[in-house]
């Protein structure tokens, strides 16, 4: 009777594990300024973020003793190199009530930015995000995290996409 007891709570305890949902309310996207920026060039990372209704993403520069501040790490390599901090784009700043510190967040969509000095053909930028998201409504927050990776062919326009380029639309 013991081992079934004991092998009906163990099945219950891995069955509650298994119906444990991840909550995801902030998505990340992420592309270059410009698609095929020159050798020499500085252009910048763009990350989108967009959080789902009721929740807000913390951005990258706040008092600190709060929520987690959203980073952004760099896998290094020789194709490119960082150019100043990264920046929020228009983040709503305010003093959070629950932390008691000043904060700044996005609701609905955000946008980060990295400036980088391409170096070299065939750039290669890639790394992790890490940050928090907190939703009003339910008193929810979650830390959000995950890897990026951009290549872009520095100066590949093809011939046919520069004759484009340079042609005239007829006019009637």
């Amino acid at each position: 009777m013991k081992k079934l007891f004991f092998s009906f709570i163990t099945l219950l305890i891995l069955s509650v594990g298994v119906n444990a949902q991840k909550i995801t309310p902030s998505k990340w996207s992420w592309a270059l300024s410009k698609p095929n920026p020159a050798v020499g060039e500085t252009v910048d990372i763009i990350f989108t973020i967009k959080s789902d209704k009721t929740w807000h993403h913390f951005a990258t520069d706040f008092d600190e003793g709060g929520p987690i501040i959203t980073t952004v790490k760099f896998k290094p390599n020789d194709s490119y190199e960082l150019v100043g901090k990264l920046k929020s784009i228009n983040p709503i700043k305010k003093k959070d009530e629950v932390f008691e510190v000043n904060v700044a967040y996005f609701e609905g969509k955000g946008e980060i930015r990295q400036s980088v000095k391409i170096l070299k053909d065939n750039v290669v930028i890639e790394g992790s995000h890490d940050g928090q998201a907190c939703s009003d409504a339910t008193g929810q927050c979650v830390p959000i995290k995950g890897a990026f990776k951009l290549e872009a062919k520095t100066g590949s326009v093809s011939d046919s996409e520069k004759k484009k380029a340079t042609t005239k639309p007829k006019t009637k």
